[in-house]
C-alpha cells in the first residue's frame, strides 16, 4: 500500500500533480479545475506535506517517494500516466522518469532544477536548509511560514491579489513543521544527486516551463532541455517561481495542448 495520500478528478487520458516543497495536492486547485475536464487527475500530497504526513524518518528518502508514486499508479490499473512536477514536485518526477520511464508517458517540469554542481554548493545548501530544519523544529509553522514568505523567491507572488496569497499562505500552514523539516532534510537539494547524467537516458516527451522574472530557472530550464532529448522549454508570463500560482490557466492551456498533442506557434 502506498503511503502517501491522494485524490481523483475527471476523466480521460491520467495526469499525475506532483506540488512543491510547503505545497499540497490543493496547490493544484485552479490548474486541477481546468485540466479535469480533458484528463483523469491524480494530485497526491509528497511525504510530511498535507495528509502524507509521517514520523518516520525512512519514509523521507527519494527512493520511497517514487515507488509510493509507482504504488498509486499500479493501485489505479493505469499503464502509463502523464506527469507534472511544481519544484520540488518537478525533482521528484525526474527521479521518477531515470527510474520508471516506462510508467511515465508524457513529462512536465516547472520551475524545477536537476541538482547542485558541485560539493561545494551542496554543503552550502544543506547548511542554509539546516537553518530552515531549525526554524521549524524550534519555532513553529507561523514563524516558519512567515520567513518563507520573505525570502526573493517569491517576491512576485506580492503583485496577486490578496485572496490568492491568503490561500496560499493557509495551504503552507496547514502542513506540520516536523513534516517540512524532515522533508528538507532528506529530499533538500543538498542532498539529492545530480541528475543531469540521467536525464540523458530520458526519452519521454518532455514539456519544461519557467516564469519569466524568475532568472535562476530560466537558466536552469535551457539545461535542462538541453539535457533531455525530447524536449522544449516554455516562458510562462508574467511570472516568477510560482507559475502554477500566478499564472495557471496559461500554465493548463500549455500542459493540455502538450499532452494531447496540439501544436503552438512560438
Amino acid at each position: 500500500m502506498s503511503n502517501l495520500y491522494y485524490n481523483l478528478e475527471g476523466k480521460g487520458l491520467p495526469l499525475l500533480l506532483i506540488h512543491g516543497f510547503t505545497g499540497s495536492n490543493k496547490s493544484f486547485d485552479i490548474l486541477s479545475k481546468y485540466l479535469q475536464q480533458y484528463f483523469k487527475i491524480i494530485r497526491i500530497d509528497l511525504v510530511g506535506h498535507g495528509e502524507s504526513m509521517s514520523y518516520k524518518e525512512s519514509e523521507y528518502s527519494f527512493e520511497n517517494s517514487i515507488n509510493s508514486i509507482k504504488e498509486i499508479i499500479e493501485k489505479l490499473n493505469l499503464q502509463m500516466v502523464n506527469v507534472l512536477g511544481y519544484s520540488l514536485g518537478g525533482r521528484t518526477a525526474m527521479h521518477l522518469a531515470s527510474v520508471f520511464q516506462n510508467k511515465i508517458n508524457k513529462l512536465i517540469l516547472c520551475s524545477s532544477t536537476y541538482g547542485l554542481d558541485n560539493q561545494e554548493e551542496k554543503k552550502k545548501r544543506i547548511y542554509s536548509d539546516q537553518k530552515l530544519i531549525n526554524l521549524l523544529e524550534e519555532k513553529g509553522i507561523v514563524d516558519f511560514v512567515n520567513y518563507w514568505e520573505s525570502i526573493p523567491l517569491w517576491e512576485s507572488e506580492k503583485k496577486l491579489p490578496l485572496e490568492k496569497r491568503m490561500k496560499n499562505r493557509r495551504i503552507r500552514l496547514e502542513n506540520n513543521p516536523i513534516g517540512l523539516a524532515l522533508n528538507l532534510k532528506h529530499q533538500g537539494q543538498g542532498k539529492q544527486k545530480n541528475l543531469l547524467n540521467e536525464l540523458k537516458k530520458i526519452n519521454n516527451s518532455t514539456l519544461i516551463l519557467y516564469g519569466e522574472n524568475d532568472e535562476k530557472y530560466k537558466n536552469l530550464s535551457k539545461k535542462l532541455t538541453k539535457s533531455i532529448r525530447n524536449s522544449k522549454s516554455v516562458m510562462v508570463p508574467e511570472s516568477g517561481h510560482n507559475i502554477i500560482l500566478e499564472n495557471p490557466i496559461f500554465v493548463s492551456r500549455e500542459v493540455k495542448d502538450f499532452i494531447l498533442g496540439v501544436t503552438n506557434e512560438y
